[in-house]
């Protein structure tokens, strides 16, 4: 239980964090560079008894130069090396597919968010209007994310693992029209 909390503590974290400012080392989600175990870079916390953690977040924000042109949303699935680690005696092929399927869970709600601002009209009030989404959005992902980590026992069920990344899969192809 503890373990939850702070897992889910640190996803909300990484939602709030995201909204304005995205840290240097970072990785956009991209279908042609998957994360590596040589992008987890941060320092390995063995005593937490994990295989490591991956510092994921989704980033957003809205351009509109003046009150007559259309507003532009921007969002994106980031990975931040810096903060992701890995224990090197716990690399394993299964291993790595757990994070990188959570990244893609990550990239998943990013373009459902995108679709989402893209097909409302975001009124007068672009600001109240985008964080409502956002904020919609992360408690999706948070939901979405606390079910894959428990269904996969954190990447430990191998079988879960693969029908999950096989549902995200077929989620990211069905919100291609989406993807920056």
């Amino acid at each position: 239980m503890r373990l939850e909390m702070i897992l889910t503590g640190l996803l909300l974290a990484s939602c709030l964090y995201g909204q304005n400012k995205v840290p240097n080392d970072t990785i956009h989600w991209s279908e042609s560079k998957k994360i590596s175990w040589s992008d987890f870079k941060g320092e390995p916390q063995l005593y937490t008894g994990l295989m490591g953690e991956a510092f994921c977040m989704n980033s957003g924000y809205y351009e509109r130069p003046n009150a007559f042109t259309k507003t532009n949303f921007k969002v994106y699935a980031v990975f931040d090396r810096t903060k992701s680690w890995i224990n090197p005696d716990a690399k394993s092929d299964y291993g790595l597919l757990y994070f990188r399927v959570m990244f893609n869970l990550y990239e998943k709600h990013a373009r459902e968010l995108r679709k989402e601002l893209s097909e409302n009209n975001p009124g007068k009030d672009v600001n109240s209007f985008f964080q409502e989404k956002y904020n919609v959005s992360m408690t999706a992902l948070s939901d979405e994310f606390n079910e894959f980590r428990n269904d996969t026992r954190m990447g430990q069920d191998k079988g879960a693992l693969l029908r999950w990344e096989k549902k995200v899969n077929e989620d990211l192809l069905g919100l291609d029209s989406y993807k920056e």
